[in-house]
């Protein structure tokens, strides 16, 4: 079970990590949904930070945002190539979604092959 935690160690948190990812990484645009940033890095782990401004809505709605692509992240690290920094930017559009669309998008973004 603990495959498919979502730990600490697998969270971009410094500014200069999500700034490296988003300058030398690949980035992929979902429609209006989000944005995907993808770099890989020599941790042997993937790694992942979320960006929702205030323009995806007001604390509630960035909140859901964040809870959505975290829990779709946990569930299908283990099929994604290994050692990836990810970053994701939000668009306004996920707040209004359901979370299989968001979910079918997001895995069909990181899941495909590069």
């Amino acid at each position: 079970m603990g495959n498919f935690s979502f730990k600490k160690n697998e969270r971009l948190a410094k500014r200069p990590d999500f700034d490296k990812v988003m300058d030398k990484g690949e980035k992929k645009r979902i429609g209006k949904l989000c944005i995907i940033f993808s770099l890989p890095n020599e941790l042997g782990r993937k790694r992942l930070g979320i960006i929702a401004s205030k323009k995806v809505g007001n604390a509630v709605a960035r909140n859901r945002v964040k809870r959505v692509i975290r829990e779709i992240f946990r569930q299908i690290k283990h099929r994604m190539e290994p050692a990836l920094d990810i970053v994701i930017i939000s668009g306004k559009d996920m707040v209004k979604l359901p979370y299989r669309v968001i979910e079918k998008e997001i895995s069909n973004a990181l899941l495909t092959k590069r």
